[in-house]
């Protein structure tokens, strides 16, 4: 049996060669305004070139469909069903439409949409994990203004990964992101000339991000793209999926019947606040009625974990979660997510001598006596570990997160929400 998927996680695609031949479309103008310079990417619908807009002299993205699929009504009328879903959508998060058309009598469709040059999610987590919280929640953030736009627009996307969301920086602005391709996008609130794409119990979208109700082909609401913002969540705090197999069936019985582990458990090299962690399993609860009611409530959410952290001076904003995973590894005692770590002026004028010693200096710094952080912390109904020794470079690291806690030499670790 093969150790490997026979589809990809991250768009779902079936793992076989690409189609390989001359791209004649390069170089060709579309619709008398659209040039095309060269192809950007390929997916299962079509292929994905940036042009230029002639007249404008801006950068397009130009989404043609794949010529041996135009023959089939469903699938061309999916591809127009994405331009309807996305031009519904006013937005900076969500990529723009421009127009849509057909050529060579309908033997080619198009849409021009909003050219965005950064990366997309998946490529960040791979190349950039672990995030700093303080990240995380300023592109989740974004996501969820992004679906709350188009769930406004009664449109549910269906298909929420991280391939579809790009991240790119503009001057002093970081991580600003679009969410886009509506392909499979459901309009929620059709007009009189709609005409449903997908026979009743058929299922659509990436097979390792659908909900529950999504695998199963029942009736899908804007909590469906939820489910899938905490699979992408998930795997943007632990770098793994929290459903995975080596077919589509597999991981979709998974997502049907399966509790994820905790991505605390899952990744003990990293460490976020469990507040974090608890956002992203209500997110993958099973029930669409246990999640969030809405985009904008994750949304606030995401920010109450960021203001809590800040009024504990969390360690986390300030340290890589790979880093507080290590000083943690180091303390005296256990730490859990519902506990809170400090230090006493004891602990910062060991740290300090350790320093001394290791760089052969004579003295003894005095540290700054602070009253109210001299009680050991016990975890609730259990006897507090032994307590071992720590060596110097743990010590260190301690002065440093107790520097950058500021004030009292403390840094809280705490888990406030209910």
């Amino acid at each position: 049996m093969s150790t490997h998927p026979n589809f990809c996680p991250a768009c779902g695609a079936s793992l076989v060669d690409a189609f390989q031949g001359e791209d004649t479309l390069i170089g060709r103008t579309l619709a008398g305004d659209y040039y095309i310079e060269s192809l950007l990417g390929e997916g299962a619908m079509g292929r994905v070139y940036q042009a230029q807009h002639i007249k404008l002299k801006k950068k397009v993205a130009l989404k043609i469909l794949h010529s041996n699929l135009v023959a089939d009504k469903t699938v061309s009328k999916r591809f127009e069903r994405e331009a309807h879903a996305a031009s519904r959508l006013n937005h900076p998060n969500c990529i723009t439409m421009f127009g849509f058309g057909e050529e060579d009598n309908g033997a080619i469709l198009w849409m021009a949409m909003e050219f965005v040059q950064g990366r997309d999610l998946g490529t960040i987590i791979a190349e950039d994990a672990p995030l700093d919280v303080r990240r995380i929640i300023r592109i989740v953030g974004q996501v969820c203004e992004a679906l709350d736009e188009a769930h406004s627009a009664k449109v549910v996307h269906r298909d929420l990964k991280p391939a579809n969301i790009v991240c790119f920086d503009h001057r002093n602005k970081l991580d600003i992101v679009k969410v886009l391709d509506f392909g499979i996008a459901k309009i929620i609130d059709p007009d009189e000339d709609y005409q449903p794409l997908t026979r009743e119990g058929i299922v659509c979208g990436t097979p390792a991000y659908m909900s529950p109700e999504q695998v199963q082909g029942l009736e899908l609401d804007a909590r469906s793209d939820l489910f899938s913002l905490g699979i992408i969540l998930y795997q943007t705090l632990t770098g793994q999926l929290p459903f995975f197999a080596e077919s589509a069936v597999e991981v979709a019985t998974k997502i049907v019947i399966e509790t994820p582990k905790p991505p605390s458990s899952v990744r003990s090299d990293w460490s976020y606040p469990p507040e974090l962690e608890q956002i992203t399993l209500r997110l993958l609860a099973k029930k669409k009625e246990d999640r969030f009611h809405n985009a904008m409530a994750v949304k606030e959410a995401l920010d109450q974990c960021l203001y809590v952290m800040q009024m504990r001076q969390d360690a986390s904003l300030d340290m890589r979660p790979d880093e507080v995973a290590e000083l943690l590894s180091d303390v005296d005692a256990p730490i859990d997510g519902a506990e809170t770590l400090r230090f006493t002026s004891k602990d910062v004028s060991r740290a300090m001598n350790a320093e001394a010693k290791a760089q052969g200096l004579s003295g003894q710094p005095r540290a700054p006596h602070h009253p109210d952080m001299t009680q050991p912390v016990q975890r609730q109904g259990q006897r507090a570990a032994p307590r071992k020794k720590s060596n110097a470079s743990s010590l260190i690291i301690l002065l440093l997160l107790a520097i950058l806690a500021g004030g009292g030499y403390y840094a809280y670790i705490n888990n406030l929400l209910p």
